[in-house]
């Protein structure tokens, strides 16, 4: 008879991975003895696994965020192919898997939707994750935003036994000045009987100033946001229930709100003539600005499972999350950049996914449907023009509100299959299909652009874009064989599709006009919704050994056109776009307690135009990267010195990205009562600008680098204290 575990929940008939490792060990899925949960075999190991993956362990993350790294930097430094994040970024938006999107979930609830707006790691604090589960490359189980990977994070829940309270409390600083503390504190109590468990949590963290290297404040992020000055609080509960030994039912709720509230801005000089010479702009004093920068997110998740169902093994899934996403002013070119404006978008998920398991000997099929309505609106604050130029951009009184995007609804569903056969004692054989169909509806819509004009006097009227529907649907297959060299070492071989929908946000309702009357314009009645194949390749080797465990993968991907966005439209062209590279880790332990660990990501990102290959620009493309570490740990007391490469990268229009090394230590001691955890970040204070901020110089410059210059933050003392009663 089937067993499922529920923890961890996923629908996928491939591998999403379960830590079961020590404290100690490597953050990768080398260790073939990891649980993974797979559609094939609901519990199996990463050794049954045709494909990359990675664990990261509780342990390992709580070294990380302990010692002052932030969520999206941390998993940027423990995920080989993953991009490293930037600490002080709310955006997410630089860091791609394998150089590509990457579908981020939190306990199998995807974050992302239609709308693309990068924040999937400001949503959750490090205190409520147990672990993460990585899988490297496209993959066709999941929808559209998966073709680099999948990132899934797994929450803490209740366990049998007596009542336990959880504590955490910690401070970060440069020492800089007394306004660049972040403080955290977080508590949570669990517990239960055989039959029924919890856990409720709050956490906080309360962030100040950023100081880069020099000991100069860093610029806020006009552009995707920041979290200078910013707290945010993260209410999760959680019950899980097991009537007997073949159901279980758990249900999560939380509700997470990460709000700005800072008298810093952006002081774009007299009259604005900072726009013309950037070397005018600066961080003042004196912002005044009712509506700041904010992520609010509440998710709703219970899923169900059941070992035995007309012979079959059941996973169910329903969830509800809703996003609001609020943004800081930004100069509207399209009104001469004399008004500025502050979008606020807001997403509503509400989904649902069944999947049966049946076996048959050497057999185990797997075949499921997944449903999903996600509804997105927008609007634009714009504000008063004499305010703003008297106060060089400081002073924002609300004029008005106009639409930012058109309100749209979009409908997924899913239907997959799988099979894993195993062939012989060394051979197993995968393969799979998915059938996707995603529907749009868009409202009608005059010009962004237009309706400002409107509002601030401009123009009277303005012609409407009309609205509609249009649909896509889409085959997508995989394919892979794993060989057992030995126990301890596998082969692997596979094949997978994964695609990418265009944001319809970017694109639907635009239009060019001649006063208010419209000329042309980007409607669902005249541009069809479609979308970008990649096939992914990957062969792969891992071992687990007595001294040491490795993985390692090549890939090559593939993507049958590419898509660009303008001001008044989508650029859709057959131009292929390939990415390809290797990605690897190796731990070695020296003895009992001393390790070191190497890990590295060298990737190359390529689109053909006219008959020949040209590099990808920079905003799109991903650096190469590398790590370092050696440590020491005897479980009473550990410390690891870690070193960050970010390699340098250029594109054919002869922009640059500038690659930094960093270094850190973090360590812990473990006390008769808890832990005391420390952390130095940027040991050496190291001037760098982060990946970020150069590639938002490129995407939004226009001769203003200066204005998204975001250095990367300068050296941070991290010390924290945490126990469990």
């Amino acid at each position: 008879m089937n067993t499922i575990k529920a923890v961890g929940f996923s629908l996928s008939p491939l591998a999403l991975v379960i830590s079961a490792h020590l404290a100690h060990a490597a953050p990768s899925a080398a260790n073939t003895e990891t649980i993974i949960v797979t559609g094939s075999k609901i519990q199996t190991t990463i050794a049954d696994s045709a494909s990359t993956n990675w664990v990261i362990t509780n342990e390992e993350l709580t070294r990380e965020i302990q010692g002052g790294e932030s969520l999206k930097g941390a998993l940027g430094k423990l995920i080989p192919s993953f991009d490293f994040g930037s600490t002080n970024a709310r955006t997410n938006a630089s860091q791609n898997l394998r150089g590509r999107s990457a579908q981020i979930m939190i306990d199998g609830v995807a974050l992302n939707a239609a709308r693309t707006i990068s924040r999937q790691l400001d949503s959750i604090d490090p205190f409520n994750v147990a672990r993460v589960e990585v899988l490297s490359g496209a993959t066709s189980i999941y929808g559209a935003g998966a073709t680099g990977g999948i990132i899934n994070i797994i929450t803490k829940r209740g366990e049998a036994g007596d009542a336990q309270l959880e504590v955490q409390t910690g401070v970060t600083t440069g020492f800089n000045n007394s306004d660049d503390l972040t403080k955290q504190a977080a508590i949570a109590v669990s517990g239960g009987s055989d039959s029924l468990q919890g856990r409720l949590s709050v956490a906080y963290e309360g962030k100040g100033a950023a100081y880069d290297g020099n000991g100069d404040p860093i610029l806020p992020d006009v552009t995707q946001t920041d979290t200078q000055f910013n707290d945010s609080i993260d209410v999760m509960g959680s019950l899980d229930y097991r009537p007997d030994d073949e159901q279980h039912l758990s249900l999560t709720a939380q509700y997470y709100d990460s709000q700005q509230d800072t008298d810093y801005g952006i002081d774009y000089g007299p009259m604005f003539a900072g726009l013309q010479d950037d070397s005018l702009i600066k961080r003042s004093d004196g912002l005044q600005l009712d509506e700041q920068p904010f992520t609010e997110r509440m998710m709703l998740n219970a899923q169900y499972s059941h070992a035995n169902v007309f012979n079959h093994a059941l996973l169910a899934q329903a969830y509800y999350r809703k996003e609001t996403f609020g943004f800081f002013p930004f100069p509207i070119r399209k009104l001469n950049f004399s008004h500025l404006g502050a979008s606020e978008q807001s997403n509503q998920v509400l989904g649902t996914k069944i999947l049966l398991e049946k076996s048959l000997d050497n057999l185990t099929l797997n075949y499921g449907i997944d449903l999903s309505q996600e509804k997105f609106d927008a609007f634009q604050r714009i504000y008063e023009q004499a305010a703003s130029l008297e106060s060089n951009g400081l002073t924002f009184k609300h004029l008005g509100n106009v639409g930012r995007y058109p309100d749209f609804t979009t409908q997924n569903a899913g239907i997959f299959a799988q099979a894993d056969w195993a062939i012989n004692d060394k051979l197993n054989a995968f393969a799979g299909l998915r059938y996707q169909y995603t529907k749009y509806k868009g409202d009608d819509f005059i010009g962004f652009a237009e309706q400002a004009k409107i509002l601030v006097g401009a123009l009277n009227s303005a012609d409407t874009i009309p609205g509609g529907t249009t649909d896509k649907d889409i085959w997508l297959a995989n394919a892979g064989l794993k060989y057992d060299l030995t126990d301890n070492q596998q082969v692997w071989a596979n094949f997978s599709q994964g695609f990418n929908m265009p944001d319809p946000g970017k694109f639907y309702g635009k239009g060019k006009y001649s006063g208010g009357t419209l000329t042309s314009s980007v409607s669902v009645q005249n541009t069809e919704l479609d979308g970008a194949k990649t096939n992914s390749f990957e062969l792969g080797w891992r071992t687990q050994q007595q001294d040491y465990n490795a993985q390692l993968a090549a890939y090559y991907s593939l993507s049958d056109k590419t898509y660009k966005y303008n001001d008044t439209d989508l650029e859709l062209n057959s131009n292929k776009k390939r990415i390809y590279g290797l990605e690897g880790q190796i731990k070695y332990y020296l003895t009992d307690a001393w390790y070191s660990r190497a890990q590295g990501h060298l990737v190359q990102s390529e689109v053909k135009d006219q008959g020949s290959w040209d590099d990808l620009t920079i905003e799109n493309a991903s650096p190469s990267t590398a790590m370092a570490a050696v440590g020491y740990d005897n479980f009473d007391w550990g410390t690891e010195l870690n070193l960050q490469h970010v390699g340098d990268l250029s594109d054919e229009d002869g922009d640059q990205l500038e690659g930094y090394e960093l270094v850190g230590l973090n360590g812990y001691y473990t006390l008769p009562i808890g832990q005391i955890n420390f952390g130095i970040q940027n040991l050496l204070d190291e001037q760098y600008q982060t990946i970020w901020s150069q590639k938002a110089q490129k995407t939004y410059g226009s001769g203003l680098a200066e204005l998204f210059n975001y250095a990367g933050v300068g050296r941070t003392f991290s010390l924290s204290y945490s126990a469990t009663f």
